[in-house]
């Protein structure tokens, strides 16, 4: 796109720019400003829920869905043709009504985005309504969707791509940054809570939280230990392959690592993340290897010049624990079932929505340097719950997070405590996760049985 044809942001002071302004190095205080426009008061506070499930063709001895098979799947939630939404001839993405999305990740996993909430009770009730109906659609297509963090079944070579273009332009990317790029992309699925903030000091307080207190939530809510059709020697496998993807843009946000966060420091670290892709006339083009974005808004590349567009699709391939839009997103719990998916709301409305959880959770949460930090999200990985390091009881922490989250959601919304019971007794009676109890099962009654694997995890 020329850069004649758009305008300077600078010409639009203090109204939102649009996906076409012009931007350059100057334009990084709008980026923060923009982040920082997202506060809402408390009053209107909500939680929105994205929820990624893995697809398999049951009479094809539970092969991965093909493209063709996921856009049947999407088909069947559109209230008319007119919400569907195509990428030259395939389906992308529906609009199933009430603000309700459904989009798909690279390998076909299906991804449920709920409309936002103000009550759990209707989080849980838009995610029965998505299920119900999915549970319909697998049943007349022979289809089955399973509830769990990493694909158990399929190996890397037997997954179906699915033919979108920005995929097209991330496979080589991400396979160039780390050896298990490819998986991340086709194999895993989680669950994600987006939630609110009211300021500069509440949104510096959660973010920090939310990044620190990551491999506690990925220990409580481990359900990925299987990895081709046996045990992996993880919890969460899933966790484990984002530890070996692209180490510059997932794991730990940098600027997490101190107590003095701000929206421009989270900015400034964007900026130094490479690029992957800009879009331009409907097309995903790919960025010359390791230019910085900052540099990108410098320079430009060939005759590209960048526009603020850019700086919102770069943002979307920033995959740390927590990341920054206009709303802070929760990215760390493998995908679970229904009660466990909306304890996760639950558990991390309590520890970020009421002031006094907030505080105890921001003294609780453990502040470790990268090093230490990136050796616990390893041995969370690993031994889950059991995990010991850098001076951090996982299960002892867990415990104290699951009975703070209790006490905050009991402040700010006494009416959902309820949901979170399912913790209550997994981790603080029982000490284990959803990963422990796959195992003592695949080891015990289920005598390394695939079949009944696949039946606990099925969800639709």
């Amino acid at each position: 796109m020329p850069h004649d044809e758009t305008k300077s942001v600078d010409a639009v002071r203090g109204a939102f720019p649009l996906l076409t302004d012009a931007v350059s190095k100057e334009s990084a205080p709008l980026f923060a400003e923009n982040l920082r426009r997202g506060a809402k008061p408390r009053s209107e506070w909500v939680c929105g829920v994205e929820f990624e499930l893995i697809g398999y063709d049951r009479a094809r001895d539970y092969a991965r869905l093909d493209a063709a098979q996921v856009q049947r799947v999407l088909a069947g939630f559109a209230p008319s043709s007119n919400d569907l939404v195509y990428e030259g001839g395939v389906i992308v993405e529906v609009n199933g009504g009430q603000m309700n999305r459904l989009t798909v990740e690279p390998g076909g996993q299906i991804e449920f985005s709920g409309a936002p909430q103000r009550r759990l009770h209707d989080v849980e009730r838009e995610l029965r309504r998505f299920l119900a109906r999915l549970h319909e659609i697998a049943e007349a297509e022979r289809y089955a969707f399973l509830a769990v963090g990493f694909d158990p079944l399929r190996r890397i070579g037997e997954q179906h791509w699915f033919p979108k273009q920005r995929y097209e332009v991330m496979r080589p990317y991400l396979a160039s940054r780390g050896e298990r790029g490819w998986d991340m992309m086709a194999r895993t699925a989680a669950v994600q809570s987006n939630l609110d903030y009211d300021g500069p000091r509440d949104l510096a307080k959660k973010f920090l939280v939310a990044n620190r207190l990551a491999p506690l939530v990925t220990a409580i809510f481990a359900n990925s230990p299987f990895e081709d059709g046996r045990p992996s020697g993880y919890k969460s496998t899933r966790a484990a392959v984002w530890l070996r993807t692209d180490p510059a843009r997932s794991g730990l946000a940098p600027p997490a690592l101190g107590d003095d966060f701000t929206p421009d420091a989270f900015v400034d670290y964007v900026l130094s993340v490479p690029m992957i892709f800009v879009q331009r006339e409907g097309r995903y083009l790919g960025a010359p290897p390791g230019l910085k974005f900052g540099d990108f808004l410098g320079r430009g590349w060939a005759d590209i010049r960048p526009v603020f567009g850019d700086w919102a699709d770069h943002l979307t391939t920033i995959f740390t624990d927590a990341r920054l839009k206009q709303h802070i997103e929760l990215r760390s719990a493998d995908c679970n079932d229904l009660e466990m998916t909306v304890a996760l709301q639950a558990l991390w409305q309590g520890l970020l929505y009421d002031p006094h959880a907030l505080d105890e959770a921001f003294r609780l949460a453990p502040r470790l340097t990268h090093e230490d930090a990136l050796a616990l999200r390893e041995a969370v990985a690993r031994d889950g719950l059991a995990a010991r390091c850098a001076g951090v009881d996982v299960l002892g922490m867990a415990r104290d997070v699951v009975r703070l989250a209790a006490a905050g959601l009991q402040t700010s919304a006494p009416q959902e405590v309820a949901y979170l019971d399912v913790l209550r007794r997994q981790v603080i009676d029982e000490g284990v996760s959803p990963a422990d109890v796959l195992l003592r099962q695949w080891h015990g009654a289920w005598a390394g049985s695939t079949a009944r694997l696949v039946d606990h995890l099925r969800i639709a």
